[in-house]
């Protein structure tokens, strides 16, 4: 798996898993996992990036598929 394909998985990852959590309203942004969570438009309601779920995904994604092709 080349890095760009790793990455863009682990932007989807680092925005889906924080919603399917609840966004704003729900547990992301009231235990341990708000640490590194961003908000990359002021505005929108609830829209959240996970910094380190990105780098963390996108390098697991890289890792195992790398692992498993060869």
């Amino acid at each position: 798996m080349k890095w760009l394909a790793a990455l863009a998985l682990g932007a989807i990852v680092g925005f889906l898993v924080p919603l399917i959590f609840g966004g704003e309203a729900g547990f992301w942004l009231h235990s341990w996992t708000k640490f590194g969570t961003i908000r990359p438009l002021e505005g929108s309601p609830g829209l959240l990036f996970s910094i380190p779920l990105f780098l963390g995904s996108a390098v697991a994604f890289r890792l195992f598929f790398n692992w498993h092709s060869s």
